[in-house]
């Protein structure tokens, strides 16, 4: 009697396979990024951008001498500020907004209007009523990461099962336990993201503060490059910030992933 071959089943791709593939990938797109700015730069007809061999060693001399991590604390320095005040009104409000039918009624059209204008139209009633300084650019900063951080945590909230709230309801829980051991665990998630999405809208406030407000910090060093129409100086601080931003994100997220270490990445077979 013959019998039907049944296929062994695939083997696990094992943790270490996973990082030295996904490592191979980033590094074989920087490479391939690197390449294309370096083959585009050195054109004939293109004389406004700089190459990446002239924005290294830039880039590498503005960090040993202190111009681009001196004017980087400055602008952290309101930055932080404004993501922390950022962190406790979004989430805050958004448990508010979740938990309250008043709140919702009455808080919502507000955010959501406030959510949908550009931000930069700000700018002239910040100047007004805050100045351009320290506490304008803390307000710029709080107006950029605020919104995202309210509506993941509101988004986080309502998606607490309803049996986890009859559950927590039937052990007799008061209202602050529920949301500490209940409803707050099982937003986390929702809670992490907004925070991550917030930190990089925080340091995009930051720079746009820094260039549009009082001119300091990055912002000095970028204007001046550009009204001195030194390129190679200008690129290198667009480096210098694209790189701040994605060590900060990473962090953000490497944070996030040791929070909930069970949060993985969906695997559809790649």
């Amino acid at each position: 009697m013959s019998t039907i071959p049944v296929p062994a089943p695939p083997r696990p791709k094992t943790l270490l396979s996973r990082r030295v593939r996904f490592g191979l990938l980033r590094v074989g797109s920087l490479v391939a990024f690197l390449g294309l700015w370096q083959w585009y730069a050195t054109q004939p007809d293109q004389y406004a951008v700089a190459s990446p061999t002239e924005v290294g060693p830039d880039l590498w001399n503005g960090i040993t001498d202190g111009t681009l991590p001196n004017a980087m604390l400055g602008t952290m320095s309101f930055m932080v500020v404004g993501l922390l005040i950022a962190a406790v009104l979004g989430i805050g409000l958004g448990l508010l907004v979740a938990a309250s039918d008043v709140a919702d009624n009455t808080l919502t059209p507000l955010i959501n209007s406030a959510y949908a204008a550009p931000i930069t139209l700000l700018i002239p009633i910040i100047g007004v009523y805050t100045g351009i300084d320290f506490w304008g650019k803390v307000f710029l900063v709080v107006a950029f990461s605020v919104f995202v951080i309210l509506v993941n945590t509101e988004s986080g909230i309502r998606s607490v099962p309803a049996e986890m709230i009859e559950t927590a309801a039937a052990f007799c829980l008061t209202r602050r336990q529920l949301v500490r051991h209940v409803v707050v665990p099982a937003a986390m998630p929702y809670l992490l993201t907004g925070l991550r999405l917030g930190v990089g809208r925080a340091f995009r406030g930051a720079i746009v503060a820094d260039l549009l407000l009082a001119v300091d910090n990055l912002g000095e060093v970028l204007v001046t490059a550009g009204s001195t129409f030194n390129v190679t100086r200008l690129l290198t601080g667009v480096l210098f910030t694209t790189l701040v931003g994605y060590l900060l994100m990473s962090i953000v997220e490497a944070a996030e992933q040791r929070i909930l270490p069970w949060r993985t990445r969906a695997d559809f077979g790649s």
